[in-house]
């Protein structure tokens, strides 16, 4: 059981994003996938939380089809599933304790001291004890990306999306957000879907690369194998070179 799109279309006016899309995302490992920009790939993950519904096609995480889903259902299978947003969305207002605790005390199953806790073991799994009273504006953007990752973990998600994780930081805190992501692998059990540009990232965390194009996906397969394909589309994209698309019939 995992996260599953079968046949996913969608559209906004007359512009279509995804047209006959699926993939299978398998339990347990770090599923990426890269494309153009406005390919599709945020449309994905807001159709795995329910945020958008397609037009046409299935959605399913587990064996529950979250297309269908309203209400108390839909807001539970959202417990299943930790958002991390581009630019970690945190509340500038509130104290980055009370950030990642915003899930939590919405659930109301945790006492007050319980959640001070999970708060304290969650910041510590992405290497941020002692920020708890700190404000977003006093972190650097890698440790606010990583306090967006403390908040999407803190109820213990079986699934974790993550969007364009790596969006505007320099290569260190690049290859510091890759490992942590590799760490919430191994160390929560969590599946991972990542969306990203950064080819680099998508090779070093991924077990499954899925390269979107025209609303469905071109090629997919393990990442040190999408080098020598010789589809001049994936070519051209992951080289740069925009001359072999412009070869396509």
């Amino acid at each position: 059981m995992s996260i599953r799109l079968d046949g996913v279309v969608k559209a906004f006016g007359d512009h279509t994003v995804l047209n006959g899309f699926s993939l299978d995302v398998a339990e347990g490992g770090i599923t990426t996938i890269i494309g153009p920009s406005g390919s599709g790939k945020s449309t994905t993950l807001k159709l795995v939380i329910g945020l958008i519904r397609p037009d046409r096609g299935e959605v399913w995480v587990d064996d529950v089809r979250v297309d269908r889903l309203e209400g108390d259902a839909l807001y539970e299978l959202r417990r299943q599933v930790g958002f991390v947003f581009q630019f970690a969305a945190l509340f500038d207002s509130m104290t980055i304790a009370d950030n990642v605790a915003m899930g939590l005390r919405r659930a109301g199953e945790l006492s007050e001291q319980q959640i001070r806790e999970r708060v304290r073991e969650s910041l510590a799994l992405v290497d941020l004890d002692g920020v708890e009273d700190k404000f977003p504006n006093e972190l650097s953007g890698g440790m606010r990306k990583r306090a967006g990752v403390a908040r999407a973990v803190a109820l213990r998600p079986r699934y974790l999306l993550y969007d364009e994780p790596t969006t505007g930081l320099d290569p260190i805190t690049v290859t510091v957000i890759d490992r942590l992501i590799l760490r919430m692998k191994e160390e929560l059990g969590v599946t991972s879907l990542v969306i990203t540009h950064d080819l680099d990232s998508a090779y070093r965390i991924s077990d499954h690369l899925a390269m979107l194009h025209e609303g469905r996906i071109r090629w997919q397969g393990p990442p040190d194998d999408v080098r020598t394909v010789d589809d001049p589309v994936v070519r051209g994209f992951i080289e740069g070179k925009p001359e072999l698309w412009e070869a396509v019939p």
